[in-house]
């Protein structure tokens, strides 16, 4: 069934999921952001260790960060040199460049920090999870994949009278 239809068939159930998806996607950052607390980080420091591990292999340009985050790339950096003071990231300069770009990477407390706090969330979640009655994680992950649906497909257009084109 097409996200539009769906809209369509039950204008009210759409934003229902919507709302309990998004209500969701919070509660998982807050199992993350207790987690990264305990670790004496915090959360913003979090998903900057998951965007450096997820984003390169080696080294990840500055921009690129900042551009994922979205967040100003000034304030990324100082962000970054914080977390390097701390030991969690390290930083270079790119060599053999008319332009050199900071590089950033995980540093091994880093890699150990990002772990640790993704097994706390990862266990915090799952205990979430089981702790709900069935019925309610059915909804929940109807919710979820109605969320999604839009990666799987585009949807349909309509015109003015509602009829696909």
């Amino acid at each position: 069934m097409s996200t539009n239809h769906v809209l369509s068939s039950n204008p009210r159930g759409i934003y229902e999921q919507i709302n309990t998806a998004r209500s969701y996607i919070r509660r998982l950052d807050d199992f993350y952001a207790r987690a990264a607390a305990t670790h004496n980080t915090t959360f913003e420091h979090y998903l900057v260790l998951l965007a450096v591990n997820c984003l390169s292999d080696s080294f990840l340009p500055l921009r690129v960060l900042a551009e994922h985050l979205v967040r100003d790339r000034t304030a990324t950096g100082q962000l970054c040199k914080r977390m390097q003071q701390l030991g969690l990231l390290e930083l270079t300069y790119e060599s053999n460049s008319h332009r050199p770009q900071l590089l950033v990477s995980l540093s091994d407390k880093g890699g150990q920090v990002l772990r640790s706090i993704t097994e706390d969330g990862v266990r915090n979640r799952d205990h979430y999870l089981s702790s709900l009655p069935q019925k309610k994680r059915d909804d929940l992950a109807s919710a979820i994949r109605l969320w999604l649906a839009g990666l799987e497909s585009p949807p349909a257009l309509e015109d003015n009278n509602g009829t696909s084109r």
